[in-house]
């Protein structure tokens, strides 16, 4: 199966953001809500976690580029891509929530991780 990892929406008045660094490449085993990209906004910086476990199989969106929320940055193949054998058919409790419904990656929550944003002192000659 594939997942599409997608740009998330960090505010409400947010509709964009810059991917600053990948924390994966294509091929790249990856566990579901491990950090995977960052990000960073007007209003935050955030490291973005995997929506599936699976290998990262595309990356869409280049280090230093901006793009609106919901864009699809990369691209996840999941065990579920792959013929199961008959004695795993029952789907596991690791599964993301949203395999095999009709919610999107986007519908889902997934839990942000945030880092500081590192802020300058203003200093001016006083009078």
């Amino acid at each position: 199966m594939r997942v599409d990892v997608i740009m998330p929406q960090m505010g409400e008045s947010i509709a964009e953001g810059t991917l600053t660094r990948w924390l994966k490449k294509p091929g790249d085993k990856v566990a579901r809500d491990e950090p995977i990209f960052e990000i960073s906004t007007d209003k935050v910086d955030a490291e973005i976690p995997s929506p599936a476990a699976g290998v990262v199989t595309e990356i869409r969106v280049k280090e230093g580029e901006t793009v609106p929320v919901n864009s699809v940055v990369a691209i996840i193949g999941t065990a579920a891509a792959a013929p199961a054998p008959a004695a795993a058919a029952a789907p596991k409790a690791e599964e993301p929530a949203f395999a095999g419904s009709k919610r999107s990656v986007a519908q889902t929550e997934l839990p942000i991780r945030f880092k500081p944003i590192k802020r300058m002192a203003v200093t001016g000659a006083s009078s």
